[in-house]
């Protein structure tokens, strides 16, 4: 009899022992889906930080093309026009200069505006890459509780059985 509770005390250790390792295989598996989540909601995050900033470089691109040809063209022709005209000068002069003002109170405005969208889209972007850290936060956190969960059942399955196995085996309760 002293052989059979020596298996039955091996049974028991190699029971506890497959119990942690499960539990320790379980808990590894959720670190690493949890950082294979939280790395893919980085990669995304900056995935919209990106493209914010490629829009503003863009709007900002357009602006600069605008004030160096555009502008530029538009002054030329007007300098050319008062030579020629010289009698109609101070008029084409004076009409040009409240366009040129009203275009570029425009274009302020346009770019201002554009700014301020680009703003407004690189916070939603934000807004969103952080709800979804959130949710990942709350799925692992989840996952976690579920595991411990796990876990606690697991342990104290066996250690009842553990113990109605020693009850049993010597007689005691």
């Amino acid at each position: 009899m002293n052989e059979e509770n020596k298996n039955l005390e091996d049974q028991a250790k190699d029971a506890q022992g497959q119990a942690k390792e499960s539990a320790s295989e379980k808990a590894k598996d959720f670190k690493e889906s949890t950082s294979e989540a939280f790395d893919s909601a980085k990669a995304k995050a900056s995935e919209i930080a990106d493209d914010a900033k490629e829009m503003f470089g863009k709007a900002k691109e357009k602006a600069t093309e605008f004030i160096n040809e555009d502008a530029k063209e538009m002054y030329s022709n007007a300098k050319e026009k008062v030579s020629e005209f010289t009698e109609e000068a101070e008029e084409r002069l004076g009409e040009f200069a409240v366009t040129a003002k009203e275009k570029a109170k425009d274009l302020a405005e346009d770019a201002k505006e554009t700014y301020e969208e680009t703003k407004v889209k690189a916070k939603e972007f934000a807004n969103e890459a952080s709800e979804k850290l959130n949710e990942f936060a709350d799925e692992a956190e989840e996952k976690l509780e579920d595991l411990a969960e796990d876990v606690k059942e697991t342990y104290n399955e066996t250690k009842e059985k553990t113990k109605g196995f020693f009850s049993k085996l010597f007689g005691k309760k």
